[in-house]
């Protein structure tokens, strides 16, 4: 894997996970403008989700590399076949 390919796999890994955890805060924020103010104490969505995120962020950093190393070598291995 050359350096350029390194750096757009880092890039691509971290920039994943971010766009998951801001669509999960969105959902969560939306869902809690129709619930009225009494219920919120009880379902309380936002728990769950920071409690989640340090464990995994890593993890889908990680899988997203592996997953773009793995997509790179099949596009380099096609491409030199043809």
């Amino acid at each position: 894997m050359s350096r350029k390919n390194m750096v757009a796999g880092i890039l691509v890994s971290l920039i994943v996970p971010l766009l998951a955890y801001f669509a999960m805060g969105a959902s969560v924020n939306l869902s809690s403008l129709r619930e009225p103010q009494e219920d919120f104490q009880y379902h309380d969505s936002y728990f769950t989700v920071l409690h989640i995120d340090p464990v995994m962020f890593p993890v889908i950093a990680v899988i997203t590399f592996i997953m773009y190393a793995a997509i790179s070598r099949v596009v380099r291995y096609v491409r030199r076949k043809a």
